[in-house]
């Protein structure tokens, strides 16, 4: 029994030792770790529709016209998309960790960043792929708990392996898809037989009326937030719109400063309610807060003020 308990003792200063000899990594210095591994001077070319960043398990596909399909600065379009992700994670982080301008969020959301952190220190692959014309959604990113095949995104899901976005590039680029019909080009869109045709046949038009998206670093952090399994909901905190609008001042979709402000004020409060973020563990009673605070109706209210 002596040798038994001599031996646990023996553990116990051997574990003690080791844990002084591992010297404490903030969040911070981890944050600052990753944003210097999403170096596009580090990218390295796999095959003619590849970058990857090994450092990170980040591969990029289908990428060289990121961001806009019309691109044609001759920088191939991986680099710009790494200098997005850095940006966005670098903001994103700043901000959940309450270092950001809006000041000190609730605790849970650090936990977020540090669930995001894990995620991109981890060796499991990573992938952003780039499409044109192929969705009529800006991005998509795959959850944790995979996709259904009724999603209407699904077809674009599946070629990719979690966790991984998909961003159309076309869309992003506000450039009108050709799989419309000639009725809805027509009534919908008021286009002429001339411009349908040429439309189809030659370089794709971009309407002035259709969104060009800009704060492309606070659509990025956007879509990472969802490879942590928060989705979109009226039922549930909708953290992915939360903290896009709270981080990144707002909504791209809306040019007013002012009624941006607002917003993002009201994200950032809602992201500081102690009642509401103490119950994530308690999925019923975080729902009731949520609806009875009335947060649903918050999403509902910025696209009231979207810019048409």
């Amino acid at each position: 029994m002596r040798n038994l308990f001599c031996g646990v003792g023996l553990l116990a200063v051997c574990w003690c030792g080791l844990a002084q000899a591992q010297e404490f990594t903030s969040l911070a210095d981890r944050s600052q770790a990753v944003l210097a591994a999403l170096d596009a001077d580090a990218l390295i070319v796999t095959s003619a529709e590849e970058r990857s960043l090994d450092s990170l398990s980040l591969h990029l596909q289908q990428c060289r016209n990121y961001p806009y399909s019309e691109t044609a600065s001759g920088v191939h379009g991986s680099r710009i998309l790494i200098a997005d992700l850095r940006q966005g994670l670098e903001t994103g982080m700043r901000c959940l960790s309450g270092d950001g301008p809006m000041g000190r969020l609730h605790s849970y959301h650090e936990y977020q960043a540090h669930r995001l952190l894990l995620l991109f220190e981890a060796r499991q692959a990573k992938t952003v792929k780039c499409v044109e014309d192929a969705m009529f959604a800006t991005a998509v990113a795959t959850g944790p708990r995979g996709s259904s095949i009724e999603d209407p995104l699904y077809r674009q899901l599946r070629t990719v392996e979690h966790p991984a976005i998909v961003i159309d590039t076309y869309r992003l680029g506000g450039v009108l898809s050709r799989q419309f019909d000639d009725e809805t080009y027509r009534s919908f869109f008021h286009l002429a037989d001339s411009q349908i045709i040429e439309h189809r046949h030659g370089q794709p038009l971009r309407p002035a009326n259709l969104h060009r998206y800009k704060n492309r670093s606070g659509l990025l952090f956007h879509e990472v937030i969802h490879w942590l399994g928060h989705e979109h909901s009226a039922l549930y905190p909708d953290l992915a719109h939360l903290y896009e609008t709270c981080c990144f001042a707002g909504s791209d979709y809306i040019g007013d400063a002012r009624r941006n402000r607002e917003h993002q004020e009201t994200a950032c409060d809602i992201l500081r309610d102690d009642e509401l973020w103490s119950s994530s563990h308690r999925p019923y009673r975080q729902m009731r807060l949520w609806h009875l605070k009335g947060y649903d109706a918050f999403k509902g209210r910025m696209r009231a003020d979207y810019d048409l």
